[in-house]
């Protein structure tokens, strides 16, 4: 019978880190060989959904290292603005990433048409350039699309990330005000309420944190990457 691995990795928390023990059997090459019942490979759908459940058991969200490698770079790319998008994957475990625009940056902030006044009312009273650095807006076109793939690929919106340039990965004001507006809008477009994912720039290194927003309260979220 193949032994299994038991390779430790890290959980991130804010700016700590924190050191796990996963059990990688179902990962291991050589349990594909075996003929052992008890050793289930991805092919088997059961055997997959089990060691999604085993990852959730240490963190409230699994995130690839590749695909929060992405998120910086992307965060990087559209500096001094705001980057913004989305991730999609089942049960907590990211597979998917979606670069969503960002219509504040598209557009240089020139006017507020973007903009529901009623939610950023406080962004009149700063000048195009300040604006454009603290908001985004998504395209949505870009965001339809994105819906329309993970519903053909079985997958359900997870996080929802966008940077700040010049700020710490904490919710703004409005970040925590239109979180709380969209809890009623995300189930009528038959998407669950989603994580909220940050990435600081304002350090030589970035600062990724991620949080639950509901009813105004905001809670870090603890995520494994792997």
């Amino acid at each position: 019978m193949a032994q299994a691995l038991n390779v430790p990795r890290t959980v991130r928390l804010g700016p700590s880190l924190v050191a796990v023990s996963l059990d990688r059997r179902f990962d291991h090459p050589a349990n594909a060989s075996t003929g052992d019942s008890h050793s289930p490979s991805h092919a088997d759908p059961d055997a997959f959904r089990l060691r999604q459940d085993r990852l959730r058991i240490v963190a409230d969200l699994v995130i690839p290292r590749q695909i929060l490698d992405d998120i910086i770079a992307h965060a990087k790319e559209l500096t001094p603005y705001e980057c913004c998008g989305l991730l999609a994957g089942t049960n907590g475990v990211v597979s998917r990433l979606y670069r969503i625009k960002n219509i504040v940056a598209m557009e240089g902030a020139q006017n507020l048409s973007s903009f529901d006044s009623a939610k950023a009312a406080h962004l009149e009273r700063l000048s195009p350039a300040e604006r454009a650095e603290i908001a985004f807006v998504m395209d949505m076109q870009d965001f339809s699309s994105a819906k329309k793939d993970m519903r053909n690929n079985g997958l359900d919106l997870q996080v929802v990330y966008h940077s700040h340039p010049h700020d710490p990965a904490r919710p703004s004001v409005t970040d925590i005000k239109i979180a709380t507006d969209y809890e009623e809008i995300w189930p009528k477009i038959n998407l669950p309420l989603p994580a909220y994912l940050l990435v600081s720039l304002m350090n030589s290194e970035p600062d990724v944190k991620t949080y639950w927003i509901k009813s105004g309260r905001v809670t870090l979220a603890e995520i494994l990457i792997r």
